[in-house]
């Protein structure tokens, strides 16, 4: 797994309609539920992943008065890219280049997210969450596959049929313990 990058999000419940019954919260890598602070990428701190190299840089993009609200994450990717035709190598892109995450993060599951073009900053939907697959694979409370293995046939399988338009991402999910 690579390091990629620290961010904030304020982690919602689970949404009502989601038939998923081990869910509690939706800790995605997307910001379809649970989402980003307002105006962060505007602050150009971020890499091309849409995270931060450094965990100050991801808890200063939160104002202090609403930092209680949010939680931060660290995460890693899985050196693969997983596209309809098989699996790529990741390229990571030369700003990605992220402090090393101290031990006082633990990993909570791992995401399975999309990328639809080499434009768009960041990823774009988890379908677990964004498209309630959590209904149809073993999930844990935070709406993640809790093992590396469950997150690769996932997104051999989001790749094909694909939930959501582009290529796979596997990511280990990483939240600072409290």
């Amino acid at each position: 797994m690579i390091d990629a990058g620290y961010f904030t999000k304020r982690v919602e419940s689970k949404p009502d309609g989601l038939r998923a019954a081990a869910v509690r919260e939706i800790c995605s890598v997307s910001n379809c539920i649970s989402d980003a602070p307002e105006g962060w990428v505007d602050r150009w701190v971020h890499n091309e992943f849409g995270w931060f190299n450094r965990i100050v840089d991801a808890v200063s993009a939160v104002p202090d008065e609403r930092r209680a609200a949010f939680r931060l994450f660290a995460y890693r990717l899985h050196p693969e890219v997983f596209r309809s035709y098989g699996r790529v190598a990741l390229i990571v892109p030369p700003d990605v280049k992220p402090d090393p995450i101290p031990p006082s993060f633990q990993t909570i599951g791992f995401d399975v997210v999309s990328k639809s073009t080499r434009g768009v900053l960041g990823f774009e939907c988890s379908p677990l969450s964004c498209n309630s697959l959590a209904e149809e694979w073993p999930v844990n409370q935070f709406c993640l596959f809790s093992s590396l293995g469950d997150a690769i046939a996932g997104a051999i399988r989001f790749a094909d049929e694909q939930p959501e338009p582009g290529a796979y991402f596997v990511v280990e999910v990483l939240e600072l313990t409290r």
